[in-house]
């Protein structure tokens, strides 16, 4: 019996003790204490935008003056062409221009993404700011490319307003291309209207 009121006593005394030295911490600050942070793909697509953007820009190369079969992940691109067509899907939230480019006399057909909604990765994979490595997971690496995405739509795209009205104009772009068949999808960077 006093072996079994010692025992309880004991247990008392630890548990109090586990409860003084334990420390409950608000949620979103275990950084603080682990070292490990969660991951903002959002914060980390701004603070990179401009340099991405700015060597996008500066590495473009003329459309008409590339094998477009070699386009792979994406190349950076600049052209000025005539916008033939406006397209709007997903009420709205996939916009795109059809453009043929100046000095061009292929078959191609040229497609500028104007969001909200855009497919494929080609900001993140033709940039070299951040590679691969500078991210924890294959998750991290995919949010990054999905902000880059979102920053360009907030950036470069929304603020234009572009409608059908567009349809006839000249139009400046640079950014990426990618390409599947006789299809060339262009991710712009920068939009001049003229």
């Amino acid at each position: 019996m006093k072996g079994k009121i010692i025992a309880v006593i004991i247990a008392i005394a630890l548990i109090v003790f586990v409860a003084k030295s334990a420390k409950v911490i608000d949620k979103g600050t275990e950084g603080q204490y682990t070292g490990v942070v969660a991951f903002d793909a959002g914060a980390s697509s701004q603070s990179d935008w401009d340099k991405i953007s700015s060597q996008i820009t500066g590495s473009a190369q003329e459309i008409s003056a590339l094998n477009l079969n070699e386009l792979g992940a994406g190349k950076a691109v600049k052209f000025r062409g005539v916008v033939n067509e406006f397209s709007s899907k997903a009420n709205g939230k996939k916009k795109s221009i059809t453009v043929t480019p100046e000095n061009y006399s292929g078959n191609a057909q040229f497609i500028v993404q104007l969001g909200s909604i855009y497919t494929g990765t080609s900001i993140r994979d033709v940039q070299t700011v951040k590679g691969f490595g500078d991210f924890t997971n294959q998750t991290e690496w995919s949010q990054y490319a999905k902000a880059l995405n979102s920053q360009l739509d907030k950036e470069v795209v929304a603020p234009l307003n572009i409608d059908e009205n567009i349809k006839g104009k000249n139009i400046t772009i640079t950014g990426t291309a990618t390409s599947s068949g006789n299809q060339v999808t262009i991710t712009p960077v920068a939009i001049v209207i003229e």
